[in-house]
């Protein structure tokens, strides 16, 4: 739900073109500041590389290849399994009976060479250009890689020492099982925030949440909206972690600031998550209302949100226009009473100064 409730967010934006503090307010001081011709800082081309022509082919081909030869490669490695333990050969079949991390490298590196043939094939690059950038790819993939393997690692290590299964005979049935959504919920925002890595959050989380909740309860169920609030907080910190790849990444491509793209972020993404977190994963868990109610009371929150505090640049939001307005009102109220007629010129003055 947390991740359809941003959604909502930047559909509005885009509908009635209001946005939040401090968005609105870094928009405009980039607006004052910014030329249109610079470039972010440590992000200067040369002529040669700016005069490359955009072609959406060598986008799109390498990410086809990607998906269909690892489809492919999940198809025939399944099978080869599944036949010799006499199971129906159907598609399904063959995926889920397939080895597939060997079938992601497969399709990934058949994918990173069809995109270097293509890219000398054009002369975009030359060959020592073209290593230098992967390598630099590699550089800059090598640490969510490594806080995924210690994700796992993790996972793995408190498997082997029975971890969820102290948890849930600690537990016992002092808990009830409606609230073990939310629980999970709030866990994986703060493991999601301290990791930065949403796949490395949901490699802890799963073997520590699944065995506890199908301990306490056999309720089907129950087992969705768990693993639905595990999948959706991991996202959580993966956006507004300080350490989250795509924190670096925004604010490598961007020139922006690290403290602003923070500031920002967290504007989004703490409001939302927890109206996720109360209106989705406990109300639902409480068997309060289905989930598909709860995306509609979260659509009405973000829009009255919007429409009272969100604005315009170099507008006023309504939620400033209306307080303006009571207090020129009271203002108003205040200069036409008799009290104030019958002060001196210097207590007028103090007086206004006062309830200004």
């Amino acid at each position: 739900s947390s991740g359809i409730n941003a959604e909502y967010g930047v559909v509005i934006y885009v509908f009635i073109n209001k946005d939040i503090e401090p968005m609105i307010t870094y928009e405009e001081g980039t607006r004052k500041t910014a030329s249109s011709n610079t470039l972010p800082e440590g992000s200067e081309k040369s002529e040669d590389e700016l005069e490359v022509p955009a072609r959406w082919y060598n986008s799109i081909v390498p990410l086809l290849a990607l998906i269909v030869i690892s489809i492919v490669q999940m198809y025939f490695d399944g099978k080869a399994v599944i036949e010799e333990a006499d199971i129906p050969v159907t598609f399904l079949n063959c995926v889920s009976h397939s080895n597939s991390i060997t079938s992601l490298i497969i399709g990934t590196s058949a994918s990173l060479l069809l995109t270097l043939i293509m890219v000398l094939g054009q002369r975009i690059l030359p060959m020592p250009k073209l290593l230098e950038y992967f390598v630099d790819g590699v550089k800059g993939m090598a640490e969510p890689i490594m806080i995924l393997i210690l994700a796992w690692g993790l996972g793995v290590a408190m498997n082997d020492i029975h971890t969820s299964q102290y948890i849930a005979l600690a537990l016992g049935d002092s808990m009830k099982v409606e609230y073990f959504p939310a629980i999970v919920c709030l866990i994986g925002y703060a493991m999601s925030y301290a990791s930065g890595s949403a796949l490395g959050t949901q490699g802890i989380i799963f073997p520590l949440v699944i065995p506890v909740i199908v301990h306490l309860t056999d309720d089907e169920e129950v087992y969705l909206k768990t693993i639905a609030a595990a999948c959706s907080s991991s996202v959580f910190g993966n956006l507004c972690s300080p350490i989250a790849d795509t924190t670096i990444a925004g604010v490598l491509f961007t020139g922006c600031p690290m403290l602003d793209h923070l500031k920002v972020m967290s504007t989004f993404c703490i409001p939302i998550g927890v109206l996720s977190l109360l209106l989705g994963d406990l109300m639902v868990g409480l068997n309060l209302y289905p989930f598909w109610a709860s995306y509609l009371v979260a659509l009405l929150i973000i829009v009255l949100v919007f429409t009272l505090f969100g604005r315009s640049p170099r507008r006023d939001s309504l939620a400033r226009k209306l307080l303006a307005l009571v207090r020129g009102s009271g203002m108003a109220r205040f200069l036409s009473s008799s009290s104030f007629e019958s002060s001196t010129e210097e207590e007028k003055t103090r007086l206004i100064q006062d309830n200004l």
